[in-house]
């Protein structure tokens, strides 16, 4: 790793070695889990949402759906057996506890947060699909609650700078989003029943495939609010990071990527994240944060790309994407022609080489 790029970002007081959160999730749903985590390069972890009482998925409740996860798992150890995990819990990463606001009154979310941390929790959070809910739990909880306060937003809230506005009148340290989207569901075609074992077979669909909607929420709510930012939704690889840091986010969290890839997706991302700063001339996530908020654009017509021909390995890729016809290839490499070019952008985003260019 390359000493001289600092990963490491700040919210309140608390610092973070880098701005990679694992995320609430089946993976920080104990405290064996949140130490086996911890061992990776996290930056800090959020522990699965907590409920009042001990809670059960049934059998399926997690499914691989392409390259994303559909998730239906609300199993929970319970408020009173989750004390004694956090007791337990010895980890060099701060820990930012989950309360389910969802399956209690923001009065209980607000007594539950006050109690937590007095039992390890440098942060307290509130996830509810209702931020009306994280609005009042933050308000109560803000005269309880020393330690930072964060919330997570549910997805595609048209009325996001009003939301934002109240949370951070409420107290709020901290916005994290976006939750998992759905309902989601998939079927098995030979008994034509759902995958998921709940009773109406729906999920939450997560990771990869979630990511640009992630992305445009993240630069929504940056343009709304002046506190830290996690951004939370389809991260899998160090580009996902960049992309969102310089969208505004402060830190970024991983859960759906984690399960699908492993927790050494913190090693490499970290490892790789490091080497494309340095490789770039950055020494600070600072120096890229919200680059594409302080960036003009202006709208542009009729562009036709180029073909770096000593890189085109004629895969034919942007041939077939090309709905006009306007791509073919010529001693294999792939033509233009300009006439039939409709500046759609396509062959740009598809060619693996980044051989075509404006």
């Amino acid at each position: 790793m390359n000493n001289s790029v600092d990963l490491s970002i700040q919210i309140g007081d608390i610092s973070f070695r880098n701005p990679l959160f694992l995320s609430e999730g089946p993976l920080s749903g104990s405290a064996e889990l949140i130490m086996r985590a911890a061992t990776h390069q996290v930056g800090g972890v959020v522990t699965k949402s907590i409920r009042n009482e001990p809670a059960k998925s049934p059998s399926w409740y997690m499914i691989k759906s392409g390259k994303g996860l559909i998730n239906a798992d609300w199993s929970d150890l319970g408020f009173k057996q989750w004390l004694k995990e956090l007791d337990s819990i010895e980890i060099e990463v701060p820990l930012i506890v989950n309360v389910a606001t969802n399956h209690v009154t923001p009065d209980r979310a607000a007594e539950y947060a006050a109690i937590l941390q007095h039992h390890g929790a440098d942060m307290v959070t509130f996830s509810d699909y209702e931020p009306e809910n994280l609005i009042e739990a933050v308000r109560i909880a803000r005269k309880k609650v020393d330690v930072p306060i964060m919330v997570k937003l549910p997805p595609f809230r048209k009325d996001i700078g009003e939301l934002c506005q109240k949370l951070e009148e409420a107290g709020v340290n901290c916005i994290a989003a976006m939750d998992a989207v759905g309902p989601a569901m998939d079927i098995d075609i030979l008994t034509g029943k759902p995958l998921l074992g709940n009773r109406e077979g729906f999920g939450y669909l997560s990771s990869a495939p979630i990511f640009p909607l992630t992305l445009a929420y993240i630069s929504e709510i940056c343009k709304n609010v002046s506190v830290p930012v996690i951004g939370v939704g389809g991260v899998t690889s160090y580009k996902d990071v960049i992309k969102l840091i310089m969208a505004g986010a402060t830190g970024v969290g991983i859960v759906g990527g984690a399960i699908l890839h492993g927790l050494g997706i913190f090693d490499k991302i970290s490892k790789d994240l490091t080497k494309w700063l340095s490789e770039h001339g950055y020494t600070s996530l600072d120096q890229i944060r919200g680059l594409s908020q302080d960036l003009e654009t202006e709208e542009l017509y009729d562009l036709v790309p180029k073909i770096n021909s000593e890189t085109c390995n004629g895969c034919k890729l942007c041939v077939t994407a090309c709905f006009t016809g306007a791509i073919e290839m010529k001693d294999r490499i792939a033509v233009i022609d300009s006439d039939k070019c409709a500046s759609c952008g396509v062959c740009l985003t598809t060619c693996p080489n980044t051989s075509i260019f404006l």
